[in-house]
């Protein structure tokens, strides 16, 4: 029997290498025919104090590091109007809410980038998809 590849979830934070992850999601997605699910998980403080800015007085924090981050990433999904795509912003620690989503959406592959954006992500490099790869119930692909 062959396993297909119909729901990616595919974890950003607005850095090169969730871009090149998404990148890499959207040619699955169109080889397979699937939809993909663009998830960004703001963390409650950040791994170190100013690790995010400060929402202008009256926005949404959530909404308003999610906005910043996509931002930075979305233009691979305008060039790719057949994809069906849609976007997800949960509060929490990014790896236990990726297997989380993964798990509960029944997602069949997580596209992840190598890399996030933290400061500490140099001394740990790649510890949010280590501990991806570790935990998920589905395939996962981490893109350098």
């Amino acid at each position: 029997m062959q396993r297909l590849i119909k729901k990616i979830l595919v974890p950003v934070d607005g850095s090169e290498s969730s871009k090149k992850a998404l990148e890499m999601a959207i040619a699955i997605a169109k080889a397979a025919n699937a939809s993909l699910t663009i998830l960004e998980v703001v963390e409650e403080f950040g791994p170190l104090p100013g690790y995010y800015e400060r929402a202008p007085e009256g926005k949404d924090r959530v909404k308003w590091i999610s906005e910043q981050r996509f931002e930075k990433i979305h233009s691979p999904l305008d060039e790719s109007p057949e994809i069906k795509w849609d976007r997800l912003v949960l509060e929490g620690y990014p790896a236990d809410t990726i297997v989380e989503t993964a798990s509960k959406g029944n997602y069949d592959m997580i596209v992840i980038g190598s890399r996030g954006l933290s400061a500490v992500g140099r001394f740990l490099v790649g510890s949010v998809s280590d501990r991806i790869v570790h935990h998920a119930n589905c395939s996962v692909m981490v893109v350098r």
